[in-house]
């Protein structure tokens, strides 16, 4: 009889043992793995509190001029935007009601302090009272703000659907992010249901978020192809040709231009010299050369960014042909800026970044960003004669609008339709093209004019004002 009671007793100690561990379990894969999301959910009353009861950090541009800070009282802090129209797509928003956006949404955790150990930050607010432990981390962005100032004027003045970046090739920071049409930062709470309401892409980010076809920009792809693959470069251009089914591919204007190479048909933008090339190399280089330059890959950035796609595998010569002058790709401005800043710095793609610097409360560094390769796009040799063929373009070829005096300039054109009778038109280039400090990209679209007339120009004069002001 004992030996029975005790066999339950056992059972129950057991049953209670697995029942303890259990709760252990479930409570700690709640505490290591859920709790971020826990605190984030929008349902957490406790996080919204604790949030407002922080004043939130300061976000400052490249020269340490603040663009967004928080002040008033305790479980009051307010919001506010120094330049609240030009950072609308970068920097972003916050807002109680409709949650936060760009910078403001990826460096959130440090802003809010929600980052790090409290128990610390309070200690050392103790033995120093200049820190405040209610106060969240410093921000730095790589935003140059006069020139993030001009490329929204640039768009503005233009006054369609647009989009400019601004690089350093050399380290992958970006200097301006800029997407149009925008709206005021400071007014989100008041204007937020009337800009969803007017369903004009406000809020869409054009520089990360907006897949266009490049036109031939992409050109500067199919030249390191071109390269790498050892084709014959000579060509005789009859202004047309066919590649099964469809139109012939043609030249703008329907020029012919005779007996050419590659310098002369990247020079002129050459249609047919490249449809050509790229059916005579086949998919697999073409589509090989594409992914060196991060098409059809992730690219890590501060804020999200669409894929550039390009579907070569299965790609017949018609396809193929289409793909070389960048008509069966898509891609966004950030990325074409990437990849003309890969020629301008010998061959290599650097990572981009938005955000060089987490600065906590008491001045030490949280995070500090290093610059990056991302990609060995091409080769320093064939990098070099792709940006003499693009400074070849800009002194006397189809992106000569883009020349800036005393300034050499490399650059390249595109034009792509985006409906029968409206293009988008692109610019990509870099300068001085001997030492690149800078490389922009700029698309405007629905515009019934050739790129060289429009975005052109366009990048001739940012490039300029963007050199002037970095060396003030």
């Amino acid at each position: 009889m004992k030996l029975k009671e005790n066999k339950k007793i056992l059972i129950l100690l057991v049953f209670l043992i697995v029942l303890f561990m259990s709760l252990v379990v479930y409570l700690s894969y709640f505490t290591i793995f859920k709790a971020s999301a826990i605190v984030d959910h929008s349902a957490n009353r406790r996080g919204i509190l604790q949030e407002q009861s922080i004043r939130r950090g300061t976000i400052y541009d490249r020269n340490n001029e603040v663009i967004a800070y928080s002040e008033g009282e305790k479980g009051n802090y307010q919001r506010h935007y120094s330049y609240p129209t030009i950072y609308t797509h970068s920097l972003g928003y916050y807002s109680r009601v409709h949650g936060k956006s760009g910078i403001e949404s990826r460096f959130d955790k440090y802003l809010s302090g929600r980052e790090g150990n409290k128990t610390i930050k309070a200690i050392k607010a103790f033995f120093n009272k200049d820190i405040d432990p209610n106060v969240g981390d410093s921000v730095k962005m790589t935003t140059d703000t006069n020139i993030t100032q001009k490329s929204r004027d640039i768009l503005d003045d233009f006054g369609g659907e647009g989009a400019i970046v601004v690089m350093n090739p050399k380290t992958g920071e970006v200097i301006s992010l800029v997407s149009y049409p925008d709206f005021n930062l400071q007014n989100i709470d008041a204007d937020f249901d009337a800009l969803r309401e007017q369903n004009k892409g406000s809020f869409f980010n054009r520089a990360t978020q907006s897949s266009f076809a490049p036109g031939s920009i992409f050109k500067i792809i199919t030249s390191a192809a071109i390269l790498e693959s050892g084709v014959d470069q000579n060509y005789h251009d009859t202004g047309e040709e066919s590649f099964g089914g469809g139109l012939p591919i043609r030249n703008a204007q329907q020029k012919a231009y005779g007996y050419i190479n590659l310098n002369s048909a990247f020079t002129y933008s050459v249609n047919t010299y490249f449809a050509n090339k790229a059916v005579e190399m086949g998919n697999e280089k073409l589509g090989e050369v594409s992914e060196k330059f991060m098409f059809n890959k992730d690219i890590s950035f501060d804020l999200n960014v669409k894929p550039s796609k390009f579907n070569y595998q299965e790609a017949e010569n018609r396809s193929l042909a289409e793909a070389a002058i960048g008509e069966n790709q898509t891609t966004t401005p950030l990325h074409m800026c990437m990849m003309a800043s890969a020629i301008a710095n010998g061959g290599n793609m650097m990572k981009p970044y938005l955000v060089s610097d987490v600065i906590s409360t008491d001045g030490s560094s949280v995070i500090k960003v290093e610059p990056e390769v991302l990609s060995e796009a091409v080769s320093p040799e064939n990098a070099e004669i792709i940006k003499n063929m693009m400074i070849s373009a800009v002194n006397k070829g189809s992106a000569k609008a883009a020349s800036v005096r005393g300034t050499q300039v490399a650059g390249k054109t595109g034009t792509s339709q985006s409906s029968s009778t409206m293009n988008t038109t692109w610019f990509v280039g870099f300068a001085p093209a001997d030492n690149p400090q800078v490389c922009v990209a700029i698309v405007v679209k629905d515009v019934d004019k050739l790129a060289g007339e429009v975005a052109a120009p366009l990048g001739g004069e940012l490039i300029d004002y963007s050199l002037k002001q970095l060396n003030k």
